[in-house]
């Protein structure tokens, strides 16, 4: 028996079939928090990019609370986020957030921040221990001997041990050699200026010791820093920074600041909404290298951190439209 199909009912199936590979990719950003401006452009670059390639970006904010954002992950879960890329607020809790999403067959991107789990399908981040390696560097050019003041972010972020490591990596020898004394080694409970702002005016009110540097290691934590300092020591003291963000690189102009690192976010956004895409289209992604933490070995890339100072802040950040001089006049 033969079986005729009408050639407008023909064109309907196929065209059916051709439309389903068009159909958009939906991923999940989810954040930690907005503590610092560049997370509002992470987000934009990463959506508009996912955009452009065709896909629908879903966002959430857990808004620094881990228990809250293994919530909202089930959630994007099973709205249909075909993958999901976390910026983590915890590190180890996150742990669940890769079990829930493997167990979804939904592939994980770890972004900017390390989830410790074997089931992260790829880390997009900068060189963490070399930020803190540079931001040491520059610091004992400036100050070979003297004493140093080290404040840092949450432990339960694993980037904030990489800084520390970087730091104390170039530090060290020079502290055992007698030429260089910390003063003071301070963990901070998040990544925002008013808790540093805290520690340091707590520091500098019960210390009859003054330090020669102030290793900050985000431009929060070093806004809140400058702001705890005597006014006669502001400007003396030399502080790093990290993100290059508005008030950092304010401070810098200022002389309030020595330096920050500059990581800049679109290459990052955008390469981690192309390998999002990929991932959605079932595409196979590799890392350029391994990043091992413990017994955690996850597929990464990792790019290149830069430093910025009153000497390049216009061929870097600027020129790169990070920031504008207009808005980096003090008014």
């Amino acid at each position: 028996m033969k079986i005729f199909i009408r050639p407008k009912l023909l064109f309907l199936i196929l065209w059916g079939a051709l439309a389903l590979p068009l159909q958009a990719q939906k991923v999940g950003l989810l954040l930690d928090s907005y503590v610092s401006d560049r997370w509002y452009v992470d987000k934009k670059l990463f959506s508009d990019k996912v955009s452009e390639l065709g896909g629908e970006c879903v966002v959430e904010v857990a808004y620094g609370d881990p228990t809250e954002q293994v919530n909202l992950a089930k959630k994007m879960i099973q709205q249909g986020v075909q993958v999901l890329v976390v910026v983590a607020v915890d590190a180890v809790k996150s742990i669940e957030i890769a079990s829930v999403a493997k167990a979804a067959n939904v592939p994980l991107i770890a972004y900017d921040r390390l989830i410790l789990s074997n089931d992260v399908t790829i880390y997009i981040s900068y060189n963490n221990e070399k930020v803190g390696e540079l931001q040491a560097q520059y610091m004992v050019k400036q100050k070979p001997a003297g004493k140093y003041l080290l404040i840092n972010g949450p432990v339960e972020d694993n980037n904030a041990a990489q800084f520390r490591n970087g730091q104390l990596k170039v530090l060290r020898p020079l502290v055992n050699s007698g030429k260089i004394k910390i003063l003071g080694d301070f963990i901070q409970s998040d990544w925002g200026e008013i808790g540093a702002l805290m520690k340091v005016d707590e520091f500098f009110s019960s210390s009859s010791e003054k330090p020669d540097v102030i290793i900050a290691a985000n431009d929060a934590l070093a806004n809140g820093s400058i702001q705890a300092m005597p006014a006669d020591l502001v400007g003396k003291i030399g502080v790093t920074g990290q993100d290059a963000d508005l008030g950092g690189l304010r401070n810098i102009i200022a002389g309030k600041q020595s330096m920050t690192i500059y990581k800049p976010l679109k290459p990052l956004a955008t390469m981690a909404a192309d390998i999002a895409i990929k991932l959605a289209r079932k595409e196979d992604v590799k890392g350029q290298t391994k990043v091992q933490s413990g017994n955690v070995s996850v597929d990464a890339i990792l790019l290149d951190p830069v430093v910025v100072d009153k000497n390049n802040y216009k061929d870097t950040v600027v020129k790169d439209g990070h920031a504008s001089l207009s808005e980096l006049i003090i008014k």
